[in-house]
Order: C-alpha cells, then sequence, then structure tokens
C-alpha cells in the first residue's frame, strides 16, 4: 500500500526522496535529561517523504534483521529518536505537518508505523 501512495505522490510531482538535511534541535531532543534552551545540529538523509492532501507522510527504509514476531517493536524502538529528528526537519523546512512516520522493513517486508 505504502508503494501505491508513493507512485500517486510521484505522478503529482510530490515524492522526494534521499533528501539531506541540517537542523538545528533543541539539547533536550537529543538529551532530555538535559534542561537548556541551547540547540545542537543534526543532520542526516530522510529515505523518502511525500504529500498528501497537504500533509507530510514520512518513510524510512531499514535492512535489520529482526524476528518475524518482535520485529515491529524492536525497530520502533531503535528507530524513533532518528524519525523523530527527520520529523522536526521536515516540518521546519516545509511548514507543514508530518502526520505520518512509518519505516519500511525489507527483511519483514512490511510497513511499521511510528
Amino acid at each position: 500500500p505504502i508503494a501505491a501512495r508513493m507512485a500517486r505522490a510521484q505522478q503529482r510531482g510530490e515524492l522526494h526522496r534521499e533528501s539531506p538535511f541540517v537542523a538545528a534541535v533543541p539539547v533536550s531532543m537529543v538529551d532530555p535529561s538535559v534542561e537548556s534552551a541551547d540547540e545542537v545540529i543534526v543532520q542526516g538523509v530522510i529515505d523518502a517523504w511525500f504529500s498528501e492532501d497537504g500533509k507530510i507522510v514520512l518513510l524510512d527504509y531499514k535492512t535489520d534483521s529482526v524476528p518475524p514476531d518482535q520485529g515491529e517493536e524492536i525497530l520502533r524502538q531503535r528507530y524513533k529518536i532518528q524519525i523523530d529528528y527527520y520529523r522536526f526537519a521536515l516540518e521546519k523546512y516545509t511548514g507543514c505537518k508530518v502526520t505520518e512516520s512509518c519505516l519500511y522493513s525489507v527483511k519483514l517486508g512490511k510497513t511499521v508505523s511510528l
């Protein structure tokens, strides 16, 4: 289903792949134990994102080998912070809300919502 949505976004010219970003994020986002108004710079590459009805859908591909029965939860725990950074950067860059964030697990062959 996510591939079909991406294809429609591509046809509309609203699919973005391999998008590099640099963003200043609050220190507390990196380390919740630190109370500071300071910011730190994070950078990365967002695998894919697209607009759908004026909202942003964020997708990151993962190739981790995870057990089928616990894989989704393992991936959620492993990548939540990374996806939070991506969401923060996209919302700052586009001015639009990221309403859906997900991972596509190649090993599980499925989309995992965050």
